[in-house]
């Protein structure tokens, strides 16, 4: 899925196997085989009793909506909300969402065909009145253009997307990335938020998904921190925030990681979210605090991994 730069096979010091350093110019290690154990022993502290004791992420808010919901009104609100998840606090997204369907008076934002005909300044309204919309243009925008496309192309319903692809989201993910549907579906047709989008969704209902396995681990902060505290990734680099060299990296060492292990990558978004905002977010200056209780510290590395939204910097 990824096309790889000239790169040179190293020996990994870490791992006592080979792996890949995919640029010259990069000074960064993929450790392919640390990233399966590492992944299998997250696994396992999941389903016993939790990262740091924690299993929820933010959007499972939406549970709690399931009885009071058809199931087309359960998938169109992970959907549309999920579409503005990004470069925004995710709990205060989810509980301004649920304000959103709860309160009568704007919940028609999560119906396309009421969307078309209140239009896009009644729509920018509506999401700004429990802050749903922060970027007011912007996710306006989104909002109105998926609901559009869902209204035009599918008769407002999110099975019927999933249908047309016959529910093979492998086939799905190429389509929204480069083809006509990254026009109709903004926001939801990006590298990130697509697999977000879907493995919220595998976590909470039943549709029956074909080929997850060619879904990437949807990158963020958190995702990457995690990665680099494991030594999943190794060596030295730093940039503003995670740029396409560190995104393709983390991409790939869980793509390859977890070949043969009967996990797909985006079952990992859970546990590596978890893992690092719970444990390597209080990573600071040498000292590591939540290690003592961290379920896979015997692979936490020394050294510097700051990964935050706007500065990368990694010496391991």
């Amino acid at each position: 899925m990824i096309l790889l730069e000239k790169h040179k096979v190293q020996r990994n010091p870490l791992c006592g196997r080979y792996g890949r350093v995919l640029n010259m110019k990069v000074n960064l290690f993929l450790n392919f085989q640390r990233a399966s154990k590492v992944a299998e022993d997250l696994i396992e502290a999941l389903n016993r009793g939790g990262i740091f004791g924690r299993k929820e992420l933010p959007d499972d808010m939406a549970e709690s909506l399931k009885k009071h919901l058809t199931e087309e009104e359960f998938l169109r609100f992970i959907t549309l909300t999920t579409a503005l998840d990004y470069m925004r606090n995710a709990e205060k997204l989810w509980k301004s969402s649920i304000l959103t369907i709860q309160d009568e008076e704007v919940k028609w934002v999560f119906h396309p065909e009421k969307v078309m005909e209140q239009g896009k300044e009644n729509l920018k309204s509506a999401l700004g009145k429990h802050k749903l919309a922060m970027k007011k243009e912007k996710d306006s925008e989104i909002w109105f253009k998926i609901s559009k496309a869902l209204h035009e192309h599918y008769g407002g319903s999110i099975k019927q997307l999933f249908e047309t692809y016959n529910y093979d989201v492998g086939k799905m993910f190429k389509d929204f990335i480069a083809g006509e549907k990254k026009e109709h579906f903004p926001s939801l047709s990006g590298i990130k938020l697509f697999p977000h989008w879907i493995r919220s969704l595998k976590d909470k209902t039943t549709l029956p998904f074909k080929n997850l396995h060619k879904l990437p681990i949807p990158v963020d902060v958190h995702i990457a921190r995690a990665t680099f505290t494991t030594g999943c990734i190794t060596g030295r680099y730093s940039s503003k925030g995670i740029n396409d060299t560190v995104r393709k990296r983390v991409i790939k060492v869980w793509e390859e990681g977890l070949k043969n292990s009967g996990i797909v990558p985006i079952e990992m978004f859970r546990p590596l979210w978890l893992l690092s905002k719970h444990g390597c977010h209080y990573r600071k200056n040498g000292e590591r605090p939540k290690l003592s209780e961290c379920p896979v510290r015997r692979y936490c590395v020394e050294g510097k991994v700051i990964v935050t939204s706007n500065r990368v910097e990694i010496d391991t």
